[in-house]
């Protein structure tokens, strides 16, 4: 037996029982913080704040899509810190209208869309807490998810994001960012044509604990976008993953932004 593995043998067998094993739990909540999971505190935490400010704002991104806008916190931050265009689509009235007066000072500069986006066009049942809008969802299934409580429903107009792009006739998107608390695969089908003609440079997905529960793990959405590779994004980084890598399949909370090659 070599150091290495007498060391994780003594670790094993010290932290895996009693009040070491609450130690252990502790430990392994740090090091998944470390990792880029569950640092839910605010943008800079969860390290969409440095992809903004770092990456999008050096290459003078010109037009940016906001899929799960809710009442504007990621939008406002692309405005203020970009001189990107930015379309932001939430479709629960509610988080609208906080989005509408959130964003008011930029009106020159972002166009608004009452609508969700999904894989058809039509319309759908979103679930909701009119406490807790950020939790609204197309899924049902992420009702599992113990933080989550949305009892209320709302029948609100949804569009592909294929159908949308060729309606307004959008040849050149620098970023796609998909927050939708579990919706993002059914929101990636819908934009199968959109990904594979106008290439944006990146998307931005959200995974979650809803994923474990909406039947997607991150290797299944990362299919959906062949020709891009995977960064996990950190509270002042962003790191290479392997989509393949069982550390990047964790049902916890983390922004990945796919890069175009």
């Amino acid at each position: 037996m070599n150091g290495n593995d007498f060391f994780a043998s003594l670790y094993a067998k010290t932290f895996s029982r009693g009040l070491m094993s609450k130690v252990n739990n502790r430990i392994l909540s740090y090091a998944l913080k470390a990792r880029g999971y569950n640092n839910t505190k605010n943008n800079r935490q969860s390290g969409e704040s440095y992809f903004i400010r770092n990456v999008l704002a050096k290459e003078n991104s010109r037009l940016c899509i906001d899929i799960g806008a809710n009442v504007g916190g990621y939008t406002s931050e692309l405005l203020r810190c970009t001189f990107s265009r930015v379309i932001a689509f939430e479709p629960l009235p509610l988080a609208f209208a906080k989005l509408v007066n959130n964003v008011v000072s930029f009106s020159d500069r972002v166009v608004l869309e009452n609508k969700g986006i999904a894989n058809t066009n039509s319309e759908m049942t979103i679930h909701y807490n009119p406490c807790a809008s950020s939790h609204a969802s197309f899924s049902e299934e992420v009702k599992k998810v113990s933080y989550v409580s949305n009892q209320m429903e709302a029948l609100v107009p949804v569009v592909t994001l294929d159908q949308y792009c060729l309606s307004k006739g959008l040849s050149e998107i620098d970023l796609i960012k998909i927050d939708t608390e579990g919706f993002e695969g059914e929101v990636l089908k819908g934009a199968r044509h959109c990904i594979e003609r106008i290439r944006p440079k990146y998307v931005q997905i959200e995974f979650n604990w809803h994923h474990l529960f909406s039947g997607d793990s991150l290797y299944d959405l990362s299919n959906k976008l062949p020709g891009y590779d995977m960064y996990q994004l950190l509270p002042e980084s962003w790191v290479q993953r392997n989509r393949a890598d069982p550390l990047s399949n964790i049902f916890g909370f983390s922004n990945f932004v796919f890069v175009r090659r």
